[in-house]
């Protein structure tokens, strides 16, 4: 059973995965810290606005995501990396696409909750 840490942190993941899948720009917008870097496995960079911007306008859909691997590490008092591998089914400008990546993410932790603040995905060698 993981810690409380752990716990939370990965509670926060989950609510950001849900979110994605059910493209709900108001609950990104609460998970995800307004420094947002977000770096697709494809080497382009979103931040907040962009990444936003584009989920609202169905130019990124995310079908499916699974987690596996997890490792949570935290660095300080509200500031931790998760990392992990990620298997996502994700339509771009309506391609849809497969990715099995290694992912790390930060997250930073205010009074209410942990917010998003970096996220680097790799594609796994085929």
């Amino acid at each position: 059973m993981p810690d409380p840490f752990t716990s939370s942190l990965l509670a926060a993941e989950h609510r950001r995965c849900t979110a994605m899948l059910a493209n709900s720009v108001e609950e990104l917008d609460a998970l995800l810290d307004p420094r947002l870097m977000f770096h697709h496995s494809n080497g382009a960079v979103d931040d907040k606005p962009t990444l936003m911007a584009k989920m609202a306008a169905g130019r990124i859909r995310y079908v499916a995501i699974d987690w596996s691997e997890e490792q949570a590490v935290q660095l300080a008092d509200g500031a931790a990396v998760l990392g992990g591998r990620m298997l996502t089914v994700v339509s771009v400008e309506g391609l849809e696409k497969r990715l099995d990546n290694r992912v790390l993410q930060v997250w930073t932790q205010s009074e209410d909750d942990w917010r998003l603040v970096a996220f680097q995905s790799t594609p796994m060698p085929a």
